[in-house]
């Protein structure tokens, strides 16, 4: 099976951009949110058609979501975090502890607004960069590799 996802994370009161993609996401099998803009991205989950993977970050304030989830796509087992517990700005040894702890190969993050895709001894980190400043990402995989493409919000 192919998956397509869109990954967006901090959307920051940035809603505006969020409602620009919601065609693209639509077109997708799944959304994953890696956190920040929470009540944001419910305020459109009507209008929003595929199943969502979601997290608080840590500007979600007043939420009972999860901090991190599990999703399996094919072959393969994804974390979904912010990141802001994991300490990413520093480094991503946190992450690579917690993917290994929850047996995953794709780990899905957000917190640090600045897109990141990389492959470190078996295990693929995606970034997408921060929603309120018009970075997204397109992930797209056969179940067992994934590739990812950084996506710019273009204003109309």
């Amino acid at each position: 099976m192919s998956y397509k996802l869109i990954v967006i994370s901090d959307i920051h009161y940035g809603s505006d951009n969020l409602v620009r993609i919601i065609p693209l996401i639509n077109e997708s099998d799944y959304l994953i949110f890696c956190g920040d803009g929470l009540r944001e991205l419910m305020l459109f989950r009507d209008e929003i058609k595929v199943p969502i993977v979601c997290v608080k970050g840590n500007g979600d304030y007043n939420t009972h979501a999860t901090e991190n989830a599990c999703v399996v796509l094919g072959q393969s087992r994804a974390l979904v975090v912010h990141g802001h517990r994991q300490n990413v700005r520093r480094d991503i040894s946190l992450l690579m502890d917690a993917a290994r702890i929850h047996n995953c190969q794709l780990v899905f993050f957000g917190h640090t607004h600045v897109y990141y895709d990389y492959v470190l001894k078996g295990i693929h980190f995606i970034n997408p960069g921060a929603l309120c400043e018009g970075s997204y990402a397109t992930v797209t995989g056969d179940g067992q590799t994934f590739v990812s493409k950084q996506c710019i919000v273009h204003a109309p």
